[in-house]
């Protein structure tokens, strides 16, 4: 091959792939971005990516534009599936879905077809707990008062098997001997807390987020019906719905349980410790999921967004990608014979 024909081969290679020289700024500079998002429209999950939309890009180096992109299916499962599969691995693409997908990887459970290990995680828009509530009328003042072989049994609502609202009090009764009976079914967060206020179950599962924001008037107030029972996790944050309530794992210690049973309410809870996540496929340059990492840190800090959040009673406590992911892999390394105790507790 000739000189020429060798100068003409390495500059059209060149100029074939110009993003791989290219900076940062420059190739982001006239682009879009897309956040695809697991849910239909009006969700927390949508809520919160269109929280981001308005201020993302002015903290991205080449300000792109970004667009949302909603495909619902499976729990979020088709998005998780699609974004590390089949979609652009260039840094224009980034995947909003559930955290309990990764409990989902945990248990083997069909229909996951990634490797949540090898998710490039860019955010987590809270750190929270999962909590269960009763109504005030239940005739039960404290979670003692459904414990044991005297315990009260109390009837609670959920989505479906295997979903936070069913996982929690299930997990809770196998760990710490709570009566929690699970009526599985309604269709979603709205429904399963309607059936609280009018009264056709007794209390129900959720996020603490979920209560102290969107349903605080459950709580306190002309409207107020319910209860906080118990709290997940190890230490109880300060706020007026939980005065008194006891820690799931701290009471699990001081109840005696095992190590497996400590590991099953910390594997229960992980995911809600890094709320609506993002996260990049495997293949994006670490150079552009490091400058979308600290674009969403700054974008969840900006006062505007700040502003429209406190509007809806939210309130963000973003983890950053780096949390998300050791979350993630703690999640992940959880020994086998508790995953498998818990995928029993679904079936």
């Amino acid at each position: 091959m000739g000189k020429k024909l060798w100068v003409l081969v390495l500059a059209l290679a060149y100029f074939a792939t110009p993003a791989l020289g290219a900076s940062v700024e420059d190739f982001y500079r006239g682009k879009t971005i897309r956040i695809v998002v697991g849910f239909a429209p009006g969700g927390a999950t949508d809520t919160n990516a269109r929280l981001l939309q308005p201020v993302l890009s002015k903290y991205i180096p080449g300000n792109p534009r970004i667009v949302i992109e909603t495909k619902p299916g499976g729990g979020s499962m088709l998005a998780a599936n699609t974004v590390y599969n089949t979609e652009p691995t260039d840094g224009t693409v980034i995947a909003s879905f559930a955290s309990d997908l990764v409990l989902q990887q945990a248990f083997g459970a069909p229909g996951v077809r990634f490797d949540a290990a090898k998710y490039q995680w860019i955010s987590g828009a809270f750190d929270t707990s999962a909590m269960c509530a009763v109504r005030t009328d239940a005739g039960v003042t404290g979670i003692e008062d459904i414990m044991g072989d005297r315990g009260k049994e109390v009837v609670v609502s959920s989505f479906g098997k295997g979903g936070l609202s069913h996982l929690t009090p299930v997990v809770f009764n196998a760990t710490l001997g709570t009566k929690f009976k699970v009526v599985t079914g309604y269709q979603g967060g709205a429904a399963q807390r309607l059936a609280v206020k009018n009264n056709e179950v007794q209390g129900f599962c959720t996020t603490f987020e979920t209560v102290k924001g969107p349903e605080a008037g459950m709580f306190e107030g002309p409207a107020a019906c319910c209860r906080v029972l118990i709290i997940a996790g190890s230490e109880v944050e300060e706020h007026r719905f939980l005065k008194g309530v006891p820690a799931a794992e701290k009471l699990a210690e001081k109840l005696g349980k095992s190590k497996d049973d400590l590991a099953m309410l910390r594997a229960m809870n992980a995911p809600n410790r890094v709320s609506l996540p993002q996260a990049m496929a495997p293949g994006v340059p670490k150079e552009r999921v490091d400058a979308i990492r600290q674009a969403f840190q700054k974008a969840y800090a900006d006062p505007q967004l700040q502003a429209a959040a406190k509007k809806m009673n939210l309130d963000p406590k973003p983890k950053t990608g780096e949390e998300v992911s050791r979350i993630v892999q703690e999640l992940l390394q959880t020994p086998g014979p508790v995953l498998a105790r818990m995928k029993e507790l679904i079936k």
